[in-house]
């Protein structure tokens, strides 16, 4: 089933409005009840209230006729007079009792048997098959006893025709509240809607900000963050049309080149000179490989999206993998690298794109540093921070250069033949996503001085 904002906020308000209702119904129910078994409690009190005076009056005056039955035709007359227009007057009785076993008078639709039992006050009684509702009222020492009762079908009655009252509008007036809340739901989630059109309606290349004016305050999170992707975005591509243009262009001479050197082994007739083309095309091919590896390392690098599979690495275990897979270039200049290290130095970081970083460190110093130079890598800890020194005998760069040489393709003024430009970018790049900052000063051997400090430390 497809999640629906719309049917959930549906489903949800009518089931809260449903539950709402009806324990509304519920309580407004009991309390009915009870104020109507109050209110009809207190008008049989009332009754027996006004019989008991009628009684005590009438036996006092005419005691005598009240054995002969003047007295009880009066007071029976007299009561249905104070009971006259109750619709509910048939299913009230009362009877009035001369000691435990003798009545005097009682009301047509009163049973020949007591209404109850009780001396005084209330009781709930079983007459036949009607349950009746009593109230007992005693005088001159339990002499006389009034009895009046209801049978409770009177209260039951009033009380479903409160309930059926209660519950008619809400349930004819619930499919009403549906239309109301579904027109609602969809008028006020129109502005997602719109806003989804907007966006397939873009073309693929549309990467403008979406307007946020006609939004609600809901939607603008979302907005924003679209808007701020689709930033993102445009600056991804527009690197990657910087970087295809650049490499277009740095790959051109090359490319050139080689094709220069085939077609002169393809000429040449002297054995040394096509001996000498073909190790120039090779030496071509080799400058090629490695501009390509390092166009494919800043492609990978690029975009904004940073590093994935961080963890606790060794730098000082990377610096010396390095130093072993380079060491060949460095043995034919009769380069003496050092490694500088105690212990174990962790960061946290990508170990791949580490190895990535000192490796080009590595290489730009071997191919910087002349014949019988010097290059020194140093790992230490220096408190909450680990750095990376690199210092080599070469030209090093002037310090009007060294905030440019980390830009893309920048070749400095002692860059050899075979650099691409990429190497400190790259560099940079990767010490970025890794908290680190890159330093570039003046050796103690008057080359150039590469110092990188993490902060992304891991105690170990």
């Amino acid at each position: 089933m497809k999640y629906s904002v719309r049917r959930r906020l549906l489903v949800t308000l009518l089931s809260a409005t449903i539950v709402v209702w009806t324990t509304t119904a519920l309580v407004s129910y009991y309390d009915a009840r009870t104020e109507v078994y109050d209110l009809f409690d207190a008008q049989l009190a009332q009754a027996a209230q006004v019989l008991m005076s009628l009684v005590e009056h009438e036996m006092q005056e005419e005691l005598q006729e009240t054995r002969s039955g003047g007295a009880e035709k009066r007071l029976i007359t007299e009561l249905e007079e104070h009971l006259a227009g109750h619709r509910y007057e048939k299913k009230v009785a009362f009877q009035i009792w001369v000691g435990r076993d003798r009545y005097v008078v009682r009301s047509p639709q009163a049973p020949a048997v007591p209404l109850s039992t009780a001396d005084s006050g209330f009781s709930n009684e079983t007459i036949g098959k009607h349950r009746w509702r009593v109230v007992t009222l005693s005088e001159q020492g339990g002499l006389i006893r009034v009895q009046v009762g209801e049978r409770f079908e009177i209260r039951r009655e009033l009380i479903h025709r409160i309930t059926l009252r209660l519950l008619v509008p809400l349930i004819l007036g619930l499919p009403l509240l549906a239309l109301l809340i579904w027109v609602g739901v969809g008028r006020s989630l129109a502005p997602f809607s719109r806003l989804a059109r907007d966006i397939a309606a873009r073309d693929p290349s549309s990467l403008q900000p979406v307007g946020v004016n006609p939004i609600p305050v809901e939607a603008k999170p979302l907005v924003n963050a679209l808007n701020a992707l689709f930033a993102r975005l445009q600056q991804a591509f527009e690197r990657e049309k910087r970087l295809t243009a650049d490499a277009a262009h740095e790959l051109r001479t090359p490319l050139a080149g080689l094709r220069m050197q085939a077609e002169v082994a393809q000429r040449a007739t002297d054995k040394r000179e096509k001996q000498n083309a073909l190790s120039q095309l090779i030496k071509g091919v080799d400058r090629t490989t490695h501009l390509v590896e390092q166009l494919l390392t800043m492609a990978r690098l690029d975009p904004d999206i940073g590093l994935q599979d961080f963890k606790a690495v060794n730098l000082r275990d990377i610096v010396t993998e390095v130093l072993a897979e380079l060491s060949t270039g460095a043995i034919e200049k009769k380069i003496d690298i050092e490694l500088q290290s105690e212990g174990a130095h962790f960061v946290r970081g990508n170990a791949e794109a580490l190895r990535v970083l000192v490796r080009n460190l590595v290489d730009n110093a071997i191919r910087y540093t002349p014949q019988d130079g010097r290059v020194v890598v140093s790992v230490a800890s220096t408190g909450s921070q680990i750095e990376l020194i690199l210092r080599d005998s070469g030209p090093g760069i002037a310090a009007d250069e060294r905030e440019r040489v980390f830009e893309r393709f920048y070749r400095g003024q002692e860059s050899p033949a075979g650099g691409s430009g990429l190497g400190l970018s790259i560099v940079r790049r990767i010490a970025a996503l890794h908290d680190a900052s890159v330093i570039l000063g003046t050796s103690t051997d008057g080359g150039l001085e590469v110092r990188l400090v993490f902060q992304s430390v891991v105690a170990h």
